[in-house]
């Protein structure tokens, strides 16, 4: 906008509410990350911003606001962290589209976030939980722990991703069941990371593969349809496939994250009596912890277990950074040895 124009009415007048909707709009956000979107704008940004004019938003109110999330009690670090990373997204596209003049979140620390407090499971307590899960079903955690799949990934595997030779399990589809399938399961062939990461492979430990073999000769693949989710279209727009899903219920649906957390993974964990350390129960996600956790005390490089499991580097670095402060510390010497001044020979007089 030129110096010196005056904002139309109707531009003057703009509330967070309006914007919202309209940023929102616009979104490439697919699945479960729109719909969270959608929640917090709704539940959380409207009801305090909503009816306020964008240009009338001060920074001491945004100030304040960011303090009374951190001091409310029955609003998790973490959640009022992603309403505050909303409202920082729709501030700043408000501002490059010359709809204020300002930022009022320019520079200002959002909700605390301590570190992370996922919970690693042992070596013991991951084998625990694949003996205690019924037999159809037990391959399910051993993924998680052994590949680091999310749980929608490792109820998409399907037995055109298993390469024996190679010992590569290459995920790249997933079971979802949201708004956008209408609320129906669907095998689709698209990754939460797409359209930044289409596909990834992942090495298999042999009694992951071995695993894997015995229960495809009891459980044989079943054929079902796929849905090619391509990048900005809606599901009922887009190409279908066909593929071998290995994991089916007794009455031959597609594996839902409902059913086995309540009817499964929750009452296998009070069974075997683990918990973290304020007494609630892990996550099946917790199990990809594992898997990323294990990786790197192990020493395997960052960007190598990024690439397993498809997040990025400055993201695992956020969330596994007390893992990589040990490293720092570990390795420390072996780096300081490598640029060291060698020491001069030894010279022996002669005799």
């Amino acid at each position: 906008m030129a110096p010196g124009v005056a904002l139309e009415p109707v531009e003057a007048n703009l509330t967070f509410r309006q914007w919202a909707a309209d940023w929102l709009s616009r979104r490439r956000a697919k699945g479960t990350t729109r719909e969270n979107y959608e929640i917090a704008i709704r539940l959380h940004l409207n009801p305090r911003w909503g009816n306020q004019r964008l240009r009338a938003i001060k920074r001491a109110q945004v100030e304040a606001w960011v303090h009374e999330m951190e001091a409310n009690e029955r609003i998790a670090n973490s959640t009022a962290e992603g309403h505050w990373k909303v409202f920082q997204m729709v501030i700043k596209d408000a501002l490059q589209n010359g709809k204020i003049t300002t930022n009022p979140t320019y520079e200002i620390d959002g909700p605390y976030v301590g570190e992370s407090t996922s919970y690693v499971f042992s070596p013991d307590e991951c084998w625990a939980i694949y003996d205690a899960f019924p037999e159809r079903y037990r391959i399910i955690p051993m993924l998680g722990f052994a590949c680091g799949t999310r749980q929608a990934e490792a109820f998409g595997v399907c037995d055109d991703v298993i390469d024996s030779g190679r010992s590569l399990l290459t995920l790249r589809r997933q079971v979802l069941r949201n708004k956008e399938t209408s609320h129906k399961r669907l095998l689709v062939d698209r990754l939460k990371t797409s359209p930044r990461l289409s596909s990834k492979d992942v090495p298999m430990p042999p009694y992951l593969l071995e695993a894997l073999q015995e229960y495809m000769e009891r459980y044989p693949p079943r054929a079902t349809e796929t849905v090619l989710w391509a990048h900005k279209k809606k599901i009922d727009d887009c190409k279908r496939g066909s593929a071998r899903a290995l994991f089916w219920t007794p009455r031959n649906y597609l594996l839902g994250r409902t059913s086995l957390n309540d009817g499964l993974w929750k009452p296998t964990l009070l069974k075997l009596g683990i918990k973290d350390e304020e007494g609630n129960l892990p996550t099946f996600h917790d199990l990809r912890h594992t898997f990323i956790s294990t990786c790197l005390q192990g020493g395997i490089p960052e960007h190598t277990v990024a690439a397993w499991v498809g997040d990025s580097v400055v993201e695992l670095r956020r969330t596994y950074s007390h893992l990589l402060k040990d490293h720092a510390e570990t390795h420390g010497a072996v780096a300081a040895s490598l640029t060291a001044r060698p020491k001069p020979p030894l010279v022996y007089n002669a005799a």
